[in-house]
């Protein structure tokens, strides 16, 4: 394929200072974050932690302000010296098209000064039309480090993150941000958020779309100093984080909150103790109230509420892609709870681990996050546990730490004798949690057999005063990436005589299994961070 050139430069690029040629007006009124000096032409933008960052030349500055240069507050150089010198703010993705006068690539921008290379151009005019040309603004080589390359643009279905989106079945405007859709309101929010109608690329493809609608200036969108928008997932598995939802439909009271504040306390010395101390999980960071304003839940016939993706994104819209895993509690019942035994759930959103029997996931752009989230926990409505008394702690301490697990237990196989994968460790119905007759204990299943002598076995259950009270197996912490594989003793499961029999003292024989079949199964435990 032909490679892209640049046809048409649409600026002359002025070299900071921005003396020759930019507007210097009087100011309509002083908002103090973007200023210049009354003796030099550089324009700054003054960010919300008091750095002030230059405006490399004119196309830059009309990138986000068009030809509206009335905010501009002229000021002493004195004033600036009181702002420490940031980077220089980069061409707004959705805009122009860049490139260097030294080099032929033409590249789109996104987020952060990410700049992705158009292939070629018959992608370029797929993305942004026959004119694509005209977008196209020279970068100087003395700025070009000011931005970072990112992946090339090799698909005309690849719409660089930042932009103004339009569907050409609907007529609809949408914003591109992590390869989801979040669409306008209406065509005065696309202006309010300083886009220019002629800024959208159009397409027809399928997207992820959120259901809030922009409808006024957002602060996500237009963001001068907006960090990349890079792959955040990793392995971590020591130093874990949580944040918290409560999610309300309509009036909540101060007793569910005092549950939920307690739950938080309590759970990270139950982790750590269930843990042998191998991994810690903090809930320092504050509960986020969010009520249900329409966009959050999906209410069924039968009473209940099913909780939508939009809750997650929501949070995001305001809080940073710090966490591994998002707890939500509701103050109304969800299906699951009407519907099914089940108490709480796990939803994977990522995961690099390989070995455990879980494959290479990536879906956390659809819920708002960058990558950093590894799974949602949905604990349902608050007001069925008890806290306040010590079995109620107890029990929901255990399902909390017990859904923290999920995310590396239970889900493996094991190579058998006759060279097949078994899962007779697993729970037959879900495969997802360890079998009953496991000689072991997790908070994830297991018994913890005693061995009667007789070939009868007693369930350790029965000999508990608190069977909530369940550490983590040494397979967890291996599972986990805590426990090196040479320290897992052989796992041992029973086989009853009477097959399926269910009680407190079975009849039943000794199988074991070496940690070498299971890893035979399922492959070396390894983060397959790229």
């Amino acid at each position: 394929m032909k490679k892209l050139l640049a046809k048409t430069l649409f600026f002359v690029i002025l070299i900071s200072p921005l003396g020759g040629g930019f507007i210097n007006p009087t100011p309509a009124r002083a908002d103090f974050n973007l200023v210049k000096s009354k003796d030099f032409g550089t324009v700054y933008f003054i960010d919300g932690n008091s750095v002030r960052h230059p405006f490399s030349n004119l196309a830059t500055y009309q990138s986000w302000y068009g030809a509206d240069y009335s905010k501009i507050t002229t000021v002493d150089n004195k004033f600036l010296a009181n702002f420490k010198l940031g980077q220089n703010i980069t061409i707004r993705p959705g805009t122009y098209l860049v490139k260097v006068p030294t080099a032929p690539q033409v590249y789109a921008v996104e987020p952060g000064g990410v700049l992705r290379e158009l292939q070629n151009e018959s992608i370029a005019a797929s993305i942004y039309g026959e004119a694509w040309s005209k977008r196209v603004v020279d970068v100087a080589d003395v700025f070009f480090g000011d931005y970072q390359i990112g992946t090339i643009i090799n698909h005309d279905f690849q719409f660089p993150n930042g932009s103004l989106y339009q569907d050409s079945k609907n007529k609809k405007y949408y914003y591109v941000r992590n390869g989801i859709l979040e669409p306008f309101a209406t065509t005065q929010a696309v202006i309010d958020n300083h886009f220019k109608l002629s800024d959208a690329v159009s397409g027809s493809r399928d997207f992820f779309i959120r259901e809030r609608e922009i409808k006024t200036l957002d602060k996500n969108i237009f963001n001068l100093t907006a960090e990349p928008i890079i792959s955040r997932r990793d392995c971590e598995n020591q130093n874990l984080k949580a944040a918290v939802i409560f999610l309300t439909d309509g009036k909540y009271n101060t007793s569910e909150v005092e549950k939920i504040e307690m739950l938080k306390q309590h759970t990270p010395n139950r982790y750590a103790w269930a843990s042998a101390g191998l991994s810690k999980i903090s809930f320092n960071y504050p509960t986020a109230i969010i009520n249900n304003d329409g966009y959050l839940l999906n209410k069924r016939f039968d009473g209940t509420s099913e909780i939508k993706n939009e809750t997650i994104n929501t949070f995001y819209d305001n809080n940073s892609d710090d966490f591994d895993f998002i707890f939500i509690f509701t103050n109304f019942e969800i299906p699951s709870e009407k519907n099914s035994n089940e108490i709480a759930h796990f939803t994977p959103v990522t995961n690099k681990v390989e070995g455990i029997n879980r494959g290479n996931l990536d879906r956390s752009n659809i819920f708002g996050s960058e990558g950093k989230l590894k799974g949602v926990i949905v604990m349902g409505n608050i007001n069925k546990y008890a806290p306040e008394t010590s079995d109620g702690l107890s029990s929901a301490l255990n399902i909390m730490v017990h859904e923290i697990l999920h995310n590396w237990a239970a889900y493996v196989p094991f190579i058998d004798a006759g060279g097949k994968k078994n899962t007779n460790l697993l729970r037959a119905d879900d495969e997802s949690h360890w079998n009953l007759y496991d000689i072991f204990m997790s908070p994830l299943g297991g018994s913890g057999w005693i061995d009667n002598g007789n070939n009868t076995f007693t369930s350790a259950l029965t000999k508990m005063a608190d069977t909530n009270l369940r550490p983590f197996s040494q397979l967890d912490l291996y599972l986990m990436g805590l426990l090196p594989a040479q320290f897992v003793s052989p796992v041992k499961y029973l086989k009853p005589v009477h097959t399926g029999e269910v009680a407190n003292t079975i009849e039943a024989t000794v199988q074991t299994v070496a940690i070498d079949q299971i890893i035979k199964a399922n492959g070396t435990w390894k983060c397959s961070l790229d």
